[in-house]
């Protein structure tokens, strides 16, 4: 399996940021949020357009308040990739 990589920036939301990563004809939306005590990032399938086309989560995690919202999101991509490699 290939890894995921950045496309686009998504934009802004009402509570954080979403990004478009892909992996050839496969695509995956990022979505940091901060609408919860901690703030987090969850990946979803999604088209090349980013438009999520299933919201049922395939990995999140939680980050600390200091970490800033690309980081958060960048470093669960790069765990999504590894664990994902490891199956």
């Amino acid at each position: 399996m290939s890894h995921y990589v950045l496309e686009k920036s998504l934009g802004d939301h009402e509570h954080g940021r979403a990004l478009l990563y892909s992996s050839g004809d496969s695509f995956l939306v990022a979505s940091y949020s901060k609408a919860f005590i901690r703030p987090e990032v969850l990946v979803f399938k999604s088209d090349p357009e980013g438009n999520v086309t299933d919201w049922i989560e395939l990995f999140g995690e939680k980050h600390q308040e200091e970490t800033t919202i690309n980081e958060a999101i960048h470093s669960t991509m790069v765990t999504f990739n590894r664990l994902a490699e490891a199956v």
